[in-house]
């Protein structure tokens, strides 16, 4: 997981530096637009199942129901594509049919269109992720991801070299994440039975429990809530300001957002041990991880955002060159919001680990209610730096409604029992 981890911040790194100096600020900006419509439709219609497979396949497994197993990877996998695909489609009509309104103007509706089957091939990649690491194959995600990191940086880099433009970049992505996309898929189907997950491509069967429809209930609102905070402040900003100070904000986030890329492996990691040790009732073990990891994220945490923020100026220079000088306020205002959120972040998957999908619902809907108060509020006054003050909030708030949910399901693992 740190690998893939390493692999995919080198490659987000390396696409935000070539992008940013084949399109500059204003190219940038209506890149962040298509990106931003693109991801919102994706994500308001996404329910991503990795962490129904990985809390209730390891549940199955414990219980000694193997027929579940594939059950939930099938009925995770086909609600992933089915709702990607409804996604697309309603893309096309919004491109189509209100391209203006969305801000994206007609010479770009062709790119916008290019750019949202993006979502289709990304769909399943929790899912994915979530069988490798448990049949202990994520040697191969490492392949599947350095592969499609390789050729989106290559033709990034040809684009830049000869003088390529918007439609080179999006190329470049579409790209990269249909090899990765495509080689996760046949990866995980390869590694099923070792997960433990049998029969997975011999029969149709979707008959999941109640709890896992649930579940996945929850994480569709949850991830609904998440992809509005993500992608709402472009469009906001887009509306309030101008597409430089689009492109500006984009940029800045962009390298913040890089710093939380660290902790995603810690995070999944650390909520497959805790699902584990749930199931089994072993309380007094959960707990201990919980206070051991919680402490390495809290570490982390600080070493790699107090970095940054003793030399935010000297990198936002060396990631988005000259034109983009403005950025390095920005990225000093939003190190404070993104160190909140992963200070704990070794604590967040906590309540989904053990089956609850609402807490972190909390916690997006009262995050992003902060966060768009702020951008109508701040960013008529102060532009992309006011984005940047609602982007902490918005983190922020998130930490500050989780931790009494953590604190609870701890506080409910003392009365587990350990199953002989």
């Amino acid at each position: 997981m740190g690998a893939i981890t390493a692999v995919q911040l080198l490659g987000g790194l390396a696409q935000l530096i070539l992008s940013a100096r084949i399109l500059g600020p204003e190219g940038f900006g209506i890149l962040a637009i298509i990106v931003a419509v693109a991801a919102l439709v994706h994500g308001l219609l996404a329910a991503p199942g990795g962490e129904a497979v990985t809390t209730f396949v390891t549940r199955a497994i414990a219980e000694e129901r193997p027929s579940e197993t594939s059950c939930i990877l099938r009925f995770t996998i086909a609600m992933s594509l089915g709702l990607s695909l409804v996604a697309y489609a309603l893309i096309a009509v919004l491109v189509v049919a209100a391209s203006s309104l969305l801000g994206i103007e007609y010479a770009y509706r062709d790119i916008a269109l290019m750019y949202g089957v993006v979502g289709v091939f990304l769909a399943t990649r929790t899912e994915c992720l979530a069988v490798l690491r448990l049949s202990d194959r994520l040697s191969l995600g490492l392949a599947i991801v350095l592969a499609g990191v390789a050729i989106r940086t290559a033709l990034l880099g040809t684009a830049w070299l000869q003088g390529g433009g918007l439609f080179e970049v999006v190329l470049a992505h579409i790209a990269g994440v249909a090899v990765s996309g495509a080689g996760m898929l046949v990866a995980a189907a390869v590694s099923a039975p070792r997960a433990g997950i049998t029969g997975f491509l011999s029969s149709p069967s979707l008959d999941v429990p109640a709890d896992v429809v649930r579940f996945q209930t929850g994480v569709f609102g949850r991830s609904s809530v998440s992809a509005l905070a993500y992608n709402v402040d472009t469009l906001l900003v887009a509306q309030l300001t101008g597409v430089a100070e689009v492109g500006l904000y984009r940029a800045a986030r962009q390298i913040v957002e890089t710093g939380h890329h660290p902790f995603q492996p810690l995070k999944d990691g650390v909520q497959l041990q805790y699902s584990r040790q749930w199931y089994s009732g072993q309380g007094a073990a959960l707990r201990r991880t919980s206070l051991l990891f919680g402490l390495v994220s809290f570490t982390s945490a600080v070493a790699l955002f107090g970095l940054l923020a003793i030399f935010h100026q000297p990198i936002a220079w060396f990631f988005l060159g000259d034109e983009f000088s403005g950025g390095a306020p920005l990225l000093l205002i939003m190190i404070f919001g993104a160190f909140a959120v992963n200070s704990i972040s070794a604590l967040t998957v906590l309540p989904a680990a053990v089956g609850r999908a609402w807490p972190m619902l909390a916690a997006e809907i009262g995050g992003f209610a902060t966060f768009v108060a702020g951008i109508v509020w701040l960013v008529p006054l102060h532009g992309a730096e006011g984005a940047a003050w609602a982007n902490t909030t918005y983190y922020s708030a998130i930490a500050l409604i989780l931790v009494p949910f953590i604190v609870a399901t701890l506080r409910q693992s003392r009365r587990l029992r350990q199953k002989p």
